[in-house]
């Protein structure tokens, strides 16, 4: 698969990333895997193998790059898998995005319906921010008011595939309304460059060679 092609990032970007404690050299990679995992599926792999491969590279990633570079935590908090940084303030998660993603003048929402921990998440970025100490070298664990002091963001992703290209779209950005599983309203984006990625491969169905399983009958 060909390396993908990103338009530089503008200062502004950089600078807003910053602030928040992430860079754009940390979610690029989760975006590139989450493509790369997405072509290992086939058509005989369960019809969402693709999208759960693409999911769990993201997170990976995500966390991968910000435990090495920043000292972050792997958080596993209300059914929400993410990465959180050591003041357990903010933490990142991941989101599919609809075709509006990544376009600041558009409202953007998620494409597959979220469940109540998002709803749930959404309602604690209203409420005003703590800022405790962190404890645990590894695993970040969160008590109530960690819980309900923590800004949870979300690296909003949407690809659209033209011929043998994918461009993937992305932001990332925080939400604060979700209604009937959708968010409804968010307070911070941040458009993130558009990566196109060409060489698309699928997978054949059997491989190269039919498979022949032999079978004695008894």
């Amino acid at each position: 698969m060909a390396m993908p092609l990103v338009a530089p990032v503008p200062d502004d970007i950089r600078a807003k990333l910053a602030a928040l404690g992430t860079k754009w050299e940390y979610l690029h990679p989760a975006l590139y895997a989450g493509e790369a995992a997405r072509r290992t599926a086939t058509p005989n792999h369960p019809a969402n193998t693709a999208g759960t491969r693409a999911y769990q590279e993201h997170v990976r990633l995500l966390r991968e790059e910000h435990i090495r570079h920043e000292g972050w935590k792997r958080l596993l908090h209300d059914h929400l898998e993410t990465v959180c940084n050591p003041q357990k303030t903010l933490a990142i998660g991941t989101m599919v995005g609809d075709s509006a993603t990544g376009i600041q003048t558009l409202h953007a929402t998620n494409l597959h319906k979220r469940g109540a921990a998002t709803e749930r998440a959404a309602e604690a970025n209203l409420q005003p921010g703590l800022f405790p100490t962190p404890v645990g070298p590894y695993e970040a664990v969160l008590d109530a008011d960690e819980a309900r002091a923590l800004k949870t963001w979300f690296l909003v992703s949407y690809r659209v595939e033209i011929e043998d290209a994918v461009r993937i779209h992305s932001e990332l950005s925080l939400p604060v309304q979700v209604e009937r599983g959708f968010v409804e309203k968010w307070a911070r984006r941040i458009p993130l460059p558009v990566i196109k990625m060409d060489g698309i491969e699928r997978p054949d169905e059997d491989g190269p060679d039919e498979i022949d399983i032999p079978v004695e009958f008894r």
